[in-house]
């Protein structure tokens, strides 16, 4: 596992987020696709932020990419870029009709959901977890900034990560305790979101 290492410039903006954010008690924010059917509010604050580097997520996101007119699903160094929320904390509130859910493999318990209309990746769905992966790169305005990279060692290769955030080979600790400390929160319930299950493609 890669050490932790934190830049001052981030720490600092990462305070201030923080700070704005305890103070307004997290307002609703709003993820919308690349052309504005489709728009879900996530409300109060979400479980962590983070970006994704294993290879299920780099091969989704190209395979999403290579969609007619689709925007970028992967950051330039290969991460996917998520805001983890509750699953109870989302809803879509415009659009519905053209969410449509894609897999990996048929039999995959982790869907992703892309708006058809423009083709732009919406969320992540780990079907037997309690919470929904937001793309980040879906909401305008107030995204929360990353916290910290995760499964680096299956990075693209040649990719150099900066040293702004802790970097982590897999999983991290904090990663899963706030996954947990999220579902004693929920009374240990798995809202089932059906969003996009009306047609099933698989990729």
């Amino acid at each position: 596992m890669v050490a932790p290492a934190c830049g001052g410039a981030s720490s600092v903006r990462n305070q201030r987020w923080k700070g704005a954010m305890n103070r307004k008690q997290y307002k609703q924010l709003s993820a919308t696709c690349q052309c504005g059917k489709v728009r879900f509010e996530a409300a109060g604050p979400p479980i962590l932020t983070g970006s994704c580097y294993c290879t299920s997520c780099q091969e989704a996101g190209r395979q999403f990419e290579q969609l007619t007119s689709a925007p970028p699903a992967l950051d330039t160094d290969s991460g996917t870029s998520f805001i983890l929320y509750r699953k109870d904390r989302v809803q879509c509130v415009m659009g519905q009709e053209h969410l449509e859910e894609y897999r990996l493999k048929p039999e995959s318990p982790t869907r992703r959901v892309i708006a058809t209309c423009c083709n732009s990746a919406m969320f992540l769905d780990f079907t037997r977890g309690h919470w929904l992966s937001m793309f980040r790169n879906r909401f305008a305005t107030g995204a929360p900034p990353l916290e910290m990279r995760v499964m680096t060692k299956e990075r693209r290769a040649g990719v150099e990560l900066a040293h702004d955030l802790p970097n982590y080979s897999g999983h991290s600790g904090k990663f899963m305790l706030k996954l947990i400390a999220a579902w004693i929160a929920m009374g240990f319930r798995r809202p089932e979101i059906v969003l996009g299950k009306t047609v099933r493609r698989t990729q």
